[in-house]
């Protein structure tokens, strides 16, 4: 099937369900992006058509520049086009399986316009199926078991004004928090114990937040990963496990730095409401023999962030990995900063 040029600026007929099963099958590896501009699917019944509703309605050629500090590839990228206010529909739809040269071709019709984008979400473009207006994106979901911290699922939203000749810029971000252990140590100095290491040291989040609606603003937690303690056959199931739990040491005394790194998705409690649990590092290791337990409750989190400390353990922990600590058992040294201290990936709209 010959795919038609372009038709702008039309309300759909059908729906992109519809859409799909009319294409029958995913653009071939040899056209890098492919632009869904639903009306002229719908509308156009032969190429003469489509050209004649094309050059009757108003469009613009935009150029998309991405640039990709620290990071070696980027995998896909999803472009969606809504309608403003109040229909909010979605209006035309591009999708690479893999980033071209810059700067990316693309078209979009001369009215205002939301985009939002997507790059690093696993599947093909039948995932965006269900999507036929700018509200139903807050059902779709990020999940933990998606996710490599190496190249985390992102998203951005931008408004584009109406016109042929104006320029925006859009920045994607990562929706996970990075907690980073940057080093930590023992001093039992006093106790009838100075001088034992604390062996078999591992660190993991607890009440980890394991979903979230990237488009959703203050969105609160819609799932949970290690509910209060380390649940070992979940967190082994991750792809990357070691987003959530890592060995840190087999006998901890003086200071190390591991510069461990975990990743969850945001959790604003800080544990003062009933129902709303903070998402904890927790610090575990045997003392003489013993199962002790250091939990240290984290900030409320946001995406796109990183929380990274330096820890002393003075005594020992508690039995319970969801018991808090003895105040004092544990000093902290805490910092928030950006994810990253270089930029992350921005597309540039013009």
């Amino acid at each position: 099937m010959t795919m038609p040029a372009p038709n702008k600026g039309r309300t759909p007929l059908f729906t992109l369900k519809n859409v799909f099963s009319r294409i029958g099958r995913r653009p071939s590896a040899a056209h890098p992006g492919a632009l869904w501009h639903l009306p002229a699917f719908l509308l156009a019944c032969s190429p003469q058509s489509a050209q004649e509703a094309q050059l009757a309605l108003p469009a613009r050629k935009v150029q998309i520049y991405v640039s990709q500090p620290g990071k070696t590839t980027h995998e896909g990228l999803d472009l969606l086009f809504f309608q403003g206010k109040p229909l909010e529909k979605l209006d035309a739809y591009q999708h690479f399986d893999a980033l071209p040269p810059n700067p990316v071709p693309g078209i979009s019709s001369t009215a205002a316009r939301k985009m939002v984008a997507f790059s690093g979400c696993p599947g093909d473009i039948y995932d965006w199926s269900d999507i036929r207006t700018y509200p139903s994106l807050e059902n779709r979901r990020f999940r933990l078991e998606d996710e490599n911290p190496e190249s985390p699922m992102m998203v951005g939203t931008c408004e584009l004004p109406e016109g042929t000749s104006r320029s925006v810029r859009i920045s994607l971000q990562p929706m996970l928090s990075r907690i980073t252990l940057r080093s930590i140590a023992c001093d039992f100095t006093g106790r009838g114990y100075a001088g034992e290491p604390l062996r078999n040291v591992r660190a993991y989040l607890t009440w980890a937040s394991r979903e979230c609606r990237p488009t959703a603003e203050n969105d609160h937690p819609v799932s949970w990963l290690n509910a209060g303690r380390l649940d070992e056959t979940e967190t082994a199931s991750l792809p990357h496990p070691e987003m959530v739990c890592s060995a840190v040491s087999p006998a901890l005394s003086h200071r190390i730095y591991p510069s461990l790194s975990f990743f969850c998705y945001p959790n604003p409690s800080e544990g003062a409401s009933f129902g709303q649990p903070v998402t904890r590092l927790v610090i575990e290791g045997q003392l003489q023999g013993t199962t002790c337990y250091y939990p240290i409750d984290l900030p409320g989190l946001k995406a796109n962030t990183q929380y990274r400390m330096d820890v002393t353990l003075t005594r020992a922990g508690t039995s319970d990995p969801d018991t808090p600590a003895v105040a004092g058992t544990v000093l902290l040294e805490s910092r928030i900063m950006d994810w990253d201290e270089r930029d992350w990936n921005d597309i540039h709209y013009q």
